[in-house]
């Protein structure tokens, strides 16, 4: 199983359990929040920059959704699972599900962060920063 497929599993567990746990009530906000606590908690080698990353997630794309009840969609989670890759300096993942915004909130993020990564996580994520284009 690799860190991705477990992180999903994760991430289908937290779902299932939300609703078993409430009685069958599923609270997507309770759920998606727990969410972006799992991805900071598998980061947490990239400090704040983790907790910025899922934070970002949650308020952008969960917190701001439409349908806030059926969340976290599939778009989302294959959104949340890109910015895994992202940490996870995987530079054969699919991202094509990031917009452009996305691209340059992470930019900003790890200059935010440059002094507190290890230089090379730091190299890697600025090199998938580069080649989706955000650099200026």
């Amino acid at each position: 199983m690799t860190t991705i497929d477990k992180f999903l599993s994760d991430i289908q567990k937290i779902i299932k359990f939300d609703r078993a746990n409430n009685g069958g009530h599923y609270d997507a906000k309770r759920a998606c929040t727990q969410i972006a606590k799992l991805f900071a908690n598998n980061n947490r080698n990239l400090g704040s920059l983790a907790l910025s990353i899922s934070d970002y997630w949650l308020n952008t794309y969960i917190l701001g959704s439409e349908d806030l009840a059926n969340e976290p969609s599939e778009q989302n989670i294959e959104r949340i699972k890109a910015f895994q890759s992202f940490a996870d300096s995987e530079e054969d993942a699919d991202f094509s599900v990031l917009t452009s915004d996305d691209w340059e909130t992470l930019r900003d993020f790890v200059d935010d962060e440059a002094e507190n990564l290890d230089l090379d996580s730091l190299q890697s994520m600025m090199n998938l920063i580069l080649q989706n284009g955000a650099l200026e």
